[in-house]
């Protein structure tokens, strides 16, 4: 897997997308290293780490043919320009992200076009890692599905507490530590 026509991917990132943006060329340029760099033979060998949920979550998506569904695309939401590339067949990973870099004055068109021809170490930076992933984490069927104690809803793949306080579960996250949204009195 590798990306070979730059302008023809972020094409077709743009179409997902809905606009061109530095964004995307950022995040086609951060996919064609970290898919360089973990050198996967196929989408199934590849699980992608995306540090961000803004425009180059979009370009990573369509230029690695990862996806949140098939648990391939995963993201940590942690406000930067940066992805992690897991190769599991060869347990190989590395975190790629932008150096600093100053575009002058360019315009938002000159920047956009500028950051794709700009060689890769005046552009990014990048370094292996290491990914403890548990099966859970894994592509596939589901590993384990429990209900919480408290809300009676599903639970997928580990991502319950076993215990809280001395009092047994499982429990869901949002039911120990709060949710992201409020219930209205108009529950079903």
């Amino acid at each position: 897997m590798r990306v070979t026509d730059v302008h023809e991917v972020l094409q077709r990132c743009i179409d997902y997308h809905g606009h061109f943006c530095i964004g995307q060329s950022l995040g086609v340029r951060i996919a064609k290293k970290g898919l360089e760099l973990a050198a996967p033979e196929s989408e199934k060998d590849l699980i992608v780490f995306v540090e961000n949920d803004r425009c180059i979550a979009d370009a990573v998506l369509i230029a690695t043919g990862t996806r949140l569904g098939r648990r391939s695309l995963k993201l940590v939401d942690y406000g930067k320009m940066a992805a992690t590339f897991v190769n599991l067949a060869k347990d190989a990973a590395y975190r790629v992200g932008l150096q600093p870099f100053d575009l002058g004055d360019a315009s938002k068109e000159e920047a956009k076009q500028r950051v794709l021809d700009m060689a890769d170490e005046e552009l990014l930076s990048w370094q292996r890692v290491r990914v403890n992933l548990k099966k859970e984490d894994l592509p596939g069927k589901p590993e384990r599905i429990v209900r919480c104690v408290a809300c009676g809803e599903k639970v997928f793949d580990g991502k319950d507490i076993a215990d809280h306080g001395g009092e047994t579960g499982p429990f869901c996250i949002s039911c120990l530590r709060g949710a992201y949204y409020e219930t209205m009195k108009d529950r079903r």
